[in-house]
């Protein structure tokens, strides 16, 4: 089958709304699946999720999960069989600052012999337009931007973030800015307010303030004295963690609070499920690692943990699975009359991780 693409030969095209809307706050792994398939668009090379795998090192659940993820953010359009096999995946462009939707710029088919992780990148021109279920975007246009500049109350707006963080905005943080006034409908004290809270925390990351923002947003969040009772409670969560792990006299580092404010945010738990995930690090590992408990925190979300109910049983199909190589192996002892050596001792580290990655 012939490979078509718009780009010139030896080179991949990566549009810059992707660069700067959308790759900030993604997993680095998505976004390397996500590069990798775009560069295999003109090649005409033979794809699948296994052979994908082998070249991050990981395994076909984890290519899979990527695919989803771009699914979601309506960059990739995914056709599945009855079985929930991947046919195809129709890349979608990322708008354009003037543009708000999405348009097609381009597929992947996955195909062959074994459907289930065989395939073949395509790239089509001139693509159909979206289905009614491709959604709008909602980052401010550059007409809108622009537009909203002129205003004094934004002007006034801008030289204030250029005081907080003590240099000049890039279009890119003034986008933000927009961003939260005129689509997150927040008040120019709320932002204020906002720079302030991040730069307390020695963050001046464009993600890290989103992050916040969305975490207000999705709060109901409209004023500031609620925004600062909102920043009390987590950041005496903040310290309620640090003092799970045996962490004293010291405030957490600003990726620790990424992370942190990932797991409440981002993630929807509770601080009891957080800090059972703090506990079992502990036991497992025997010291303190945010990173340890974000895998034990993002496969629980992966598995639609929603309190500590949903945990009480994922131990319980745990403890079922180790306890069935143990029934085998007694049945396999007491059946044969040569059992002179001593029964095979199990790693129940290794099996302890079965949970965290299935």
């Amino acid at each position: 089958m012939k490979i078509f693409t718009d780009a010139p030969e030896g080179m991949t095209v990566v549009q810059n709304a992707f660069i700067d809307r959308f790759m900030p706050h993604a997993n680095g792994e998505f976004v390397k699946v996500y590069l990798y398939l775009l560069r295999c668009a003109d090649t005409g090379q033979e794809l699948s999720l296994a052979s994908i795998a082998d070249v991050f090192d990981h395994t076909e659940k984890d290519i899979r999960r990527a695919l989803t993820y771009w699914e979601k953010q309506q960059l990739l359009k995914l056709k599945l069989s009855s079985d929930g096999t991947i046919l195809s995946a129709i890349f979608l462009t990322p708008p354009s600052e003037e543009r708000a939707t999405y348009v097609p710029a381009g597929s992947t088919r996955l195909s062959g012999q074994n459907q289930a992780s065989a395939g073949i990148v395509k790239t089509i021109p001139n693509a159909d337009k979206l289905s009614s279920a491709a959604k709008t975007q909602d980052m401010p246009t550059r007409a809108r931007i622009k537009a909203l500049s002129e205003q004094e109350e934004i002007r006034q707006l801008f030289f204030i973030a250029e005081q907080y963080l003590q240099r000049a905005l890039s279009s890119a943080e003034q986008g933000d800015l927009i961003y939260y006034y005129d689509t997150l409908h927040f008040s120019p004290d709320l932002i204020e307010y906002l720079l302030e809270y991040c730069i307390s925390k020695d963050s001046t990351s464009r993600h890290y303030m989103r992050k916040v923002a969305l975490g207000w947003a999705e709060a109901g969040i409209s004023t500031v004295a609620q925004a600062k009772q909102e920043t009390n409670l987590y950041n005496k969560n903040y310290y309620t963690i640090l003092n799970t792990f045996g962490i004293k006299g010291r405030a957490p580092a600003t990726p620790e609070q990424e992370m942190m404010s990932r797991w409440f945010h981002e993630l929807g738990f509770s601080i009891d499920l957080v800090l059972e995930a703090c506990r079992r690090t502990i036991r497992q590992i025997h010291q303190p690692s945010f990173e340890y408990a974000d895998s034990i925190l993002t496969n629980w979300h992966e598995l639609g943990v929603k309190s500590m109910a949903d945990v009480v049983h994922l131990d319980a199909q745990h403890k079922q699975e180790q306890a069935k190589p143990a029934d085998r192996q007694t049945s396999s002892a007491g059946s044969n009359r040569f059992n002179n050596f001593s029964s095979r001792k199990y790693d129940y580290s290794q099996l302890e991780k079965k949970l965290l990655n299935p």
